[in-house]
């Protein structure tokens, strides 16, 4: 079965994106995206990198999966509309992971 993620995006369309080949979500793969609404990782996704999701103003909610264990410096800083982020007790957070984020 192929790992793929989900992003939703403003204009109520979804996007696949294949993750068959890697477990880390990459500095800066999202940053900057306004169209983007929701994101549901696969399992297997085990780390977020830093300013992956940076200033994705309009993304409201972010499913992770069993698999995550880190989420990195400012991975979602300045994402101002975030309201929801579903991960473990068990995942190291850093400090700025969720610097301007003012809704959570």
């Amino acid at each position: 079965m192929r790992r793929r993620i989900r992003v939703y995006l403003y204009n109520r369309t979804v996007k696949e994106i294949d993750m068959s080949d890697f477990s880390y979500i990459s500095d800066e793969v999202f940053a900057n995206r306004n169209d983007i609404v929701k994101i549901v990782l696969p399992e297997g996704v085990k780390e977020i990198g830093p300013n992956a999701f940076e200033s994705c103003v309009n993304l409201v909610e972010v499913v992770c999966p069993k698999s995550l264990n880190k989420i990195d410096e400012e991975a979602f800083i300045d994402c101002i509309n975030l309201k929801t982020i579903d991960y473990g007790p068990n995942v190291s957070v850093a400090s700025t992971a969720f610097q301007g984020c003012y809704n959570l």
